[in-house]
């Protein structure tokens, strides 16, 4: 009888018992931790949610604060213009006077300007300069009447002159043609902000128009600057926060945008812009500019706002298609650009600026806040559990383990008594009647399992009756009763199917090549296609041809005549003569040489031999059934073995199954083996025990290795019963142990000392073998390999193995002695070509002179 152990501690999330119940370990994870993970994570929600908003006001302010300085600097480069222009009025109003002055100017400052051009009032005085970048070149006075919205176009504000007063129009675009640049002529095109102011001699006589063009170029020039890490405003990195700027005019014509420019005069554009956005291209006096549909309502919201002088911020997402920020939001700060005409009066408003700022900058803030106070939160929660933790084990340590002590000593693992110290008084007191409740459970224990040993014993040398163990017994009765000719012992799937492939391939006349391990019942399979063929009445003659060495083995199967050699007295049939009208069974027929070979190929394909000494081909009708233990088609690829022999021979194939995958006929295999043993009386009976020693063996010697282990049990078992004791498996040489304690497993193993001299002769013939000029690293790879090998031998050749080493090879019949067991020749034979074929030995010689040498020696 057993006894049952439940857990001493419930599961801490067992729930079922009500809250005054609980320990203090749950009350602290189930009540105490979500409570303060609540608390904390409601103070985590509300201070990212100030942050953030602050963080966002701050950013917007910013942002605005950036828009405003870039709208700042341009009116102070049109103020700077307007100055100039003024400076330029006082002066002589002579194209000589005023190319002086501005060839005097810094470069970064006379770029600023790409036209000067004087309308006087009589038109023989008037003249245009144009910057080219090298000089100031007077266009001439034919070429400059021609050019479409020239300054020679301009007109007096309202029909009269204003003193102290500068005229600003809107931007456009001039083309010139033939314009010396570095030698040679060229055509530019200028975008161009053009002011204009009266100027008057000494007398205050008005003398005409004076007209100072601001290029455009140096307004997109002061929008890339603020954009970039080279900012007055600079912050953040650049590849986090992506800021672009456009000017407008006030009819929302896009003028200019944020852009790369190269060394020289650069192009104005608006493409990046205006990509995806639909309206109107061009309009009269600058083509490149862009008006968005109607239907963009935003921003023309923000035209009519800068039209009215305000500037603020506005959600501009919907307006952009900005494929480099496809889920990122995109504001648009815009500010008016505004220009003081006339003194005592509002400023007029040029155009308007507007800064889009399309970064990740805020969001990513927002990420980091979050992530910060997500990692804040675990930590504190973290932080928490622990001091939960550690406040339950300065409480529940020592009644936790005492119960782990108890516990321990309650499952087995363990038969001391308790004795924890330091305890307090209440707990030494219960480790005292705990140590009293253990040690009885400790004495119940053990005459528990002195009984149950008893009556395993007892049931382990109960007599199991093999007939009523499965179908096996009724089906080898149904099988004699019905006078089966195969006498092939089990019911298993495989017996059934190679039943099934004999009676198959008895009934066709083609050729069979039976495959299987040793003592599989090759032959016995062979004799059964016999029986149950026509050819039954006829003689069935088995040959080993690993038995006979060539001569030998060609003289029995094909015979000799009177004369062939010395020693022929008379004629000789043969075998293939023998079994005219039978069968021929060619057992081991790997071992064939390969005149052999040849000779049964011949034979195989003619149907005629042709006897020692003779002239003549003598036909045969006799039916080949070949057996081989080893694998002839990997024997054909590696040479040892014809492949044309191998399929003429394996017309029909059948394969024998090994013991070990039909475990189920062992009880039928035993009772037929002792029923053959009792000749005829009462067979002794198999008690359970053995059985189940004989059904958990792997038998690599298949059913002739339980038949040998079934006769040495009957040799040496006394009385009516074959107990697990008498049953002996392993070496058959080796001294047969018995276990008095009753135990199911008998296992006869090789002594260490015996493995080890082994191991240690393998070592030492390798490092004889291997003195030669071989590296270092070789020579020990090479050990390893064979003391590898001589590990995985089977227990007959591990027993020779130190006689081979000692002679330095062995032949067959040397082998049989130095196992020591009556073992066939055909097994010593199947030994040696594994211990070929594992690289430790080397064959020399054929027939009768055939040697095994070590690898690596010769003879």
């Amino acid at each position: 009888m057993r006894y049952s152990y439940p857990p001493i501690l419930n599961p801490v999330l067992n729930l079922e018992r009500p809250l005054k119940e609980w320990s203090i370990t749950r009350l602290l994870l189930l009540v105490g931790t979500p409570l303060m993970a609540a608390v904390m994570l409601a103070m985590t929600v509300s201070t990212y949610r100030i942050t953030t908003h602050y963080l966002s006001r701050a950013y917007a302010r910013n942002a605005h604060t950036r828009a405003l300085a870039l709208a700042h600097t341009i009116e102070n480069l049109l103020l700077d213009a307007r100055f100039e222009l003024e400076h330029i009025a006082g002066m002589d109003p002579t194209p000589d006077s005023i190319q002086r002055y501005m060839a005097s100017k810094p470069e970064a400052k006379r770029r600023q300007y790409a036209e000067i051009a004087f309308h006087a009032v009589e038109t023989k005085q008037n003249f245009l300069l144009l910057n080219t970048g090298e000089q100031i070149w007077r266009v001439p006075d034919d070429k400059a009447s021609e050019i479409k919205f020239g300054t020679i176009h301009k007109r007096e504000r309202g029909g009269r002159a204003v003193h102290d007063y500068v005229q600003i129009d809107q931007p456009v675009q001039v083309y010139y043609t033939s314009v010396p640049v570095a030698g040679t002529p060229q055509n530019i095109e200028l975008s161009v902000i053009r002011l204009s102011t009266p100027v008057y001699d000494s007398a205050r006589t008005f003398l005409g128009y004076l007209t100072l063009s601001l290029d455009i170029v140096e307004m997109q020039r002061i929008m890339t600057l603020f954009s970039s890490n080279q900012s007055p405003l600079y912050i953040f990195p650049q590849e986090k926060e992506r800021v672009s700027s456009f000017f407008f005019d006030l009819s929302g014509w896009l003028i200019s945008e944020t852009g790369p420019l190269g060394p020289g005069r650069g192009h104005i554009s608006v493409d990046a812009i205006r990509t995806g956005l639909q309206g109107d291209v061009g309009r009269p006096g600058f083509a490149s500019a862009f008006r968005p549909s109607p239907q963009y309502e935003k921003y023309w919201a923000v035209v009519s706002a800068v039209q009215s002088g305000r500037d603020g911020e506005a959600d501009f997402s919907n307006f952009l298609n900005d494929p480099a920020n496809p889920e990122r939001d995109h504001f648009l700060y815009y500010v008016p650009i505004r220009f003081q005409e006339e003194e005592q009066q509002n400023p007029a408003i040029v155009g308007g600026l507007g800064c889009i700022d399309s970064s990740f900058m805020l969001k990513s803030s927002r990420y980091e806040i979050a992530l910060a106070l997500s990692v804040a939160w675990m930590a504190a929660l973290v932080l928490t559990v622990a001091a939960f933790f550690y406040v339950n084990r300065r409480i529940s340590r020592p009644l936790k383990a005492l119960t782990a002590a108890t516990e321990k000593l309650a499952l087995g693992e363990d038969s001391s008594i308790l004795g924890l110290s330091p305890l307090p008084k209440e707990l030494r007191h219960l480790q005292n009647a705990m140590n009293v409740l253990v040690l009885q459970l400790h004495a119940a224990r053990e005459e528990t399992k002195v009984r149950q040993i008893q009556a395993l014993e007892e049931l382990q040398r109960q007599p199991v009756c093999l007939d009523s163990l499965g179908e096996a017994g009724r089906y080898i009765d149904k099988s004699f009763e019905n006078g089966a000719p195969f006498g092939i012992v089990g019911a298993s799937q495989a017996v059934r199917n190679l039943n099934a492939m004999i009676q198959k391939a008895a009934q066709v006349m083609a050729d069979v090549l039976v495959i299987g391990e040793t003592g599989t019942g090759k032959e016995l399979t062979a004799e059964a296609i016999h029986r149950a063929s026509t050819r039954a009445s006829r003689p069935f003659i088995s040959i080993n041809c690993g038995a006979l060495d060539e001569n030998l083995l060609m003289d029995a199967l094909f015979g000799h005549v009177k004369g062939a050699f010395s020693e022929a007295k008379g004629d000789r049939k043969g075998a293939f003569l023998a079994a005219s009208g039978g069968t021929l069974h060619l057992d081991e027929i790997g071992n064939a040489s390969p005149k052999v070979q040849q000779a049964l190929l011949r034979a195989l394909a003619a149907r005629t031999i042709r006897p020692l000494g003779s002239d003549q081909d003598q036909p045969f009708d006799a039916r080949v059934i070949a057996a081989t233990n080893v694998d002839l088609l990997e024997c054909s690829r590696n040479g040892s073995f014809r492949e044309d022999l191998y399929y003429r021979l394996a017309v029909i194939t059948i394969t024998t199954p090994p013991l070990r995958d039909r475990k189920e006929d062992i009880p039928s295999l035993v009772r037929h083996f002792l029923k053959a043993q009792s000749a005829g009386g009462t067979p002794p009976e198999l008690s359970r025990g053995a059985l189940d020693k004989l059904m958990n063996h792997d038998w690599p010697g298949n059913i002739r290795e339980l038949r040998n282990s079934i006769t040495r049990a009957l040799t040496f078992a006394e009385g009516d019963i074959l107990l697990a004791e008498h049953i002996v498996l392993g070496q058959p040489g080796t001294q047969m142990a018995t276990d008095m304690a009753g135990q199911q497993d008998v296992q006869i193993q090789r002594p260490a000392a015996e493995t080890s001299t082994v191991t240690q002769a393998a070592a030492e013939d390798t490092k004889a073998a291997q003195q030669t000029s071989s590296p270092p690293v070789a020579q020990t790879r090479n050990n390893a390999r064979v003391m590898s090998a001589v590990q995985e031998l089977n227990a007959r050749q591990r027993k020779a193995w130190p006689t081979i080493l000692k002679n330095g090879g062995t032949n067959r019949a040397q082998y049989q002695d130095a196992v020591g067991e009556e073992i066939s020749i055909r097994t010593a034979q199947y030994d040696l070509q594994e211990l070929v074929s594992r690289g430790l030995l080397r064959k020399t010689g054929k027939g009768p002179s055939s040697r095994y040498v070590l690898t690596g020696r010769e003879q």
